[in-house]
Protein backbone atom coordinates (compact mmCIF):
# COMPACT_ATOMS: atom_id res chain seq x y z
CA UNK A 1 0.00 0.00 0.00
CA UNK A 2 1.38 3.17 -0.90
CA UNK A 3 1.50 6.28 1.38
CA UNK A 4 -0.23 9.51 -0.08
CA UNK A 5 2.32 11.64 -0.72
CA UNK A 6 2.33 14.95 1.53
CA UNK A 7 0.76 18.34 0.34
CA UNK A 8 3.01 21.00 0.66
CA UNK A 9 1.93 24.05 2.81
CA UNK A 10 2.42 27.13 3.39
CA UNK A 11 4.60 28.60 6.27
CA UNK A 12 3.25 30.73 9.40
CA UNK A 13 5.38 33.47 6.98
CA UNK A 14 3.89 33.07 4.21
CA UNK A 15 0.44 32.96 5.43
CA UNK A 16 1.46 36.57 7.74
CA UNK A 17 2.62 37.59 3.82
CA UNK A 18 -0.81 36.29 2.48
CA UNK A 19 -2.75 38.20 5.16
CA UNK A 20 -1.15 41.30 5.05
CA UNK A 21 -1.13 41.29 1.28
CA UNK A 22 -5.64 41.13 1.37
CA UNK A 23 -7.69 43.78 -0.23
CA UNK A 24 -10.32 45.11 1.49
CA UNK A 25 -12.64 43.58 -0.91
CA UNK A 26 -10.84 40.04 0.33
CA UNK A 27 -11.37 41.28 4.36
CA UNK A 28 -15.32 42.23 3.29
CA UNK A 29 -16.11 38.47 1.66
CA UNK A 30 -13.98 37.40 5.07
CA UNK A 31 -16.66 39.59 6.96
CA UNK A 32 -19.79 38.25 5.11
CA UNK A 33 -18.75 34.22 5.37
CA UNK A 34 -17.91 35.16 9.06
CA UNK A 35 -21.47 36.88 9.91
CA UNK A 36 -23.33 33.72 7.41
CA UNK A 37 -21.22 31.27 10.04
CA UNK A 38 -21.90 32.82 12.77
CA UNK A 39 -25.73 33.48 12.92
CA UNK A 40 -27.78 31.26 15.24
CA UNK A 41 -24.31 30.27 16.61
CA UNK A 42 -22.91 30.84 20.45
CA UNK A 43 -19.87 32.88 18.57
CA UNK A 44 -20.09 36.61 16.89
CA UNK A 45 -19.03 37.47 13.35
CA UNK A 46 -15.63 39.04 14.89
CA UNK A 47 -14.88 36.82 17.11
CA UNK A 48 -15.05 33.44 14.47
CA UNK A 49 -12.86 35.60 11.88
CA UNK A 50 -10.40 36.32 14.80
CA UNK A 51 -10.19 32.61 15.80
CA UNK A 52 -9.78 31.40 12.04
CA UNK A 53 -7.02 34.28 11.78
CA UNK A 54 -5.53 33.15 15.07
CA UNK A 55 -5.55 29.30 14.43
CA UNK A 56 -4.10 29.68 10.82
CA UNK A 57 -1.09 31.40 12.39
CA UNK A 58 -0.96 28.90 15.22
CA UNK A 59 0.11 26.00 12.88
CA UNK A 60 -2.90 24.87 10.85
CA UNK A 61 -1.80 23.98 7.56
CA UNK A 62 -3.24 26.17 3.96
CA UNK A 63 -2.33 23.88 1.36
CA UNK A 64 0.21 25.42 -1.38
CA UNK A 65 -2.67 25.11 -4.38
CA UNK A 66 -5.30 27.13 -1.64
CA UNK A 67 -5.95 31.00 -1.81
CA UNK A 68 -5.71 32.05 1.73
CA UNK A 69 -9.46 33.83 1.63
CA UNK A 70 -10.83 30.06 0.62
CA UNK A 71 -8.89 28.81 3.68
CA UNK A 72 -9.98 31.58 6.43
CA UNK A 73 -13.49 30.82 5.43
CA UNK A 74 -13.54 27.23 5.31
CA UNK A 75 -11.51 27.80 9.08
CA UNK A 76 -14.42 29.74 9.77
CA UNK A 77 -16.79 27.33 8.49
CA UNK A 78 -15.16 24.35 10.05
CA UNK A 79 -15.15 26.21 13.68
CA UNK A 80 -18.33 27.46 13.80
CA UNK A 81 -19.86 23.65 12.99
CA UNK A 82 -17.72 22.70 16.02
CA UNK A 83 -19.40 24.86 18.16
CA UNK A 84 -22.74 23.75 17.03
CA UNK A 85 -21.80 20.61 18.00
CA UNK A 86 -20.66 21.43 21.29
CA UNK A 87 -24.42 22.69 21.54
CA UNK A 88 -26.01 19.73 20.47
CA UNK A 89 -24.07 17.27 21.94
CA UNK A 90 -24.33 19.18 25.65
CA UNK A 91 -24.31 16.75 28.64
CA UNK A 92 -27.42 16.85 30.90
CA UNK A 93 -26.37 18.34 34.77
CA UNK A 94 -27.15 15.49 37.24
CA UNK A 95 -26.92 16.12 41.01
CA UNK A 96 -25.38 14.53 43.62
CA UNK A 97 -27.75 14.09 46.51
CA UNK A 98 -28.66 11.33 49.18
CA UNK A 99 -31.97 10.98 47.88
CA UNK A 100 -32.65 8.47 45.37
CA UNK A 101 -35.62 10.54 43.84
CA UNK A 102 -32.98 13.38 43.39
CA UNK A 103 -30.15 11.19 41.96
CA UNK A 104 -32.10 9.80 39.35
CA UNK A 105 -33.68 13.24 38.28
CA UNK A 106 -31.68 14.90 35.81
CA UNK A 107 -31.51 18.71 35.67
CA UNK A 108 -31.76 20.50 31.98
CA UNK A 109 -30.84 23.93 32.80
CA UNK A 110 -32.00 26.79 30.47
CA UNK A 111 -29.44 27.76 27.74
CA UNK A 112 -29.20 31.41 27.31
CA UNK A 113 -28.24 31.07 24.08
CA UNK A 114 -30.27 29.69 21.18
CA UNK A 115 -30.81 25.36 21.27
CA UNK A 116 -30.36 23.51 18.29
CA UNK A 117 -33.67 23.55 17.27
CA UNK A 118 -34.28 27.23 17.72
CA UNK A 119 -31.03 27.87 16.02
CA UNK A 120 -32.45 26.15 13.30
CA UNK A 121 -35.32 27.93 13.40
CA UNK A 122 -33.99 31.15 13.42
CA UNK A 123 -31.18 30.30 10.58
CA UNK A 124 -34.63 29.04 8.42
CA UNK A 125 -36.07 32.60 9.26
CA UNK A 126 -33.14 34.53 7.88
CA UNK A 127 -32.78 32.49 4.94
CA UNK A 128 -36.27 33.30 3.73
CA UNK A 129 -35.81 36.74 4.31
CA UNK A 130 -32.52 36.77 2.74
CA UNK A 131 -33.50 35.03 -0.49
CA UNK A 132 -36.81 37.04 -0.51
CA UNK A 133 -34.66 40.12 -0.48
CA UNK A 134 -31.86 38.75 -2.85
CA UNK A 135 -34.73 37.92 -5.64
CA UNK A 136 -35.45 41.18 -6.14
CA UNK A 137 -31.75 41.39 -7.40
CA UNK A 138 -31.13 38.33 -9.71
CA UNK A 139 -30.98 40.46 -12.60
CA UNK A 140 -28.37 42.96 -11.61
CA UNK A 141 -25.48 41.03 -10.21
CA UNK A 142 -23.97 44.48 -8.51
CA UNK A 143 -26.41 45.58 -6.64
CA UNK A 144 -26.92 41.70 -5.36
CA UNK A 145 -23.55 42.29 -3.54
CA UNK A 146 -24.26 45.81 -2.36
CA UNK A 147 -27.61 43.68 -0.43
CA UNK A 148 -25.19 41.02 0.66
CA UNK A 149 -23.13 43.35 2.22
CA UNK A 150 -26.11 45.33 3.83
CA UNK A 151 -27.29 42.66 5.10
CA UNK A 152 -24.26 41.92 6.50
CA UNK A 153 -23.64 45.18 8.23
CA UNK A 154 -20.94 47.24 5.89
CA UNK A 155 -21.58 50.53 5.46
CA UNK A 156 -19.70 53.67 3.49
CA UNK A 157 -16.73 53.11 2.03
CA UNK A 158 -16.57 49.63 2.53
CA UNK A 159 -19.38 49.00 1.09
CA UNK A 160 -18.29 51.26 -1.85
CA UNK A 161 -15.26 49.18 -2.55
CA UNK A 162 -17.60 45.57 -2.36
CA UNK A 163 -19.40 47.17 -5.02
CA UNK A 164 -16.16 47.71 -7.53
CA UNK A 165 -18.34 50.95 -8.87
CA UNK A 166 -17.36 54.45 -8.88
CA UNK A 167 -19.00 57.10 -6.97
CA UNK A 168 -21.84 58.22 -9.51
CA UNK A 169 -22.20 54.47 -9.93
CA UNK A 170 -22.72 53.69 -6.86
CA UNK A 171 -25.23 56.04 -5.73
CA UNK A 172 -27.46 54.96 -8.19
CA UNK A 173 -27.06 51.37 -7.38
CA UNK A 174 -28.11 52.70 -3.90
CA UNK A 175 -30.91 54.67 -5.10
CA UNK A 176 -32.22 51.65 -7.14
CA UNK A 177 -31.80 49.08 -4.06
CA UNK A 178 -34.37 51.13 -1.77
CA UNK A 179 -36.39 51.92 -4.80
CA UNK A 180 -37.01 48.03 -4.97
CA UNK A 181 -36.89 46.98 -1.57
CA UNK A 182 -39.35 49.94 -0.90
CA UNK A 183 -41.83 48.61 -3.63
CA UNK A 184 -41.63 45.16 -2.80
CA UNK A 185 -42.08 45.50 1.01
CA UNK A 186 -44.04 49.26 1.30
CA UNK A 187 -44.88 48.51 5.26
CA UNK A 188 -41.60 46.94 5.65
CA UNK A 189 -40.74 42.96 5.45
CA UNK A 190 -43.80 40.66 7.01
CA UNK A 191 -43.31 37.16 6.68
Amino acid sequence: MNPEPAVATLSRSEIEDAIGRMSPADWARLRLVAARYSFGRRLEAKDLLQEALFRSLDGRNCPRHVDVVRFLAEAMRSIADGESAKVVNRLAVVPAGTSPAIETRVLNHPDPDLNAEEGLIAEDAAAAVRSDILALFADDPVAEIIVEGIMEGMEGEELHDLSGLDATAYESKRKLIRRRITKRYPEGWKP
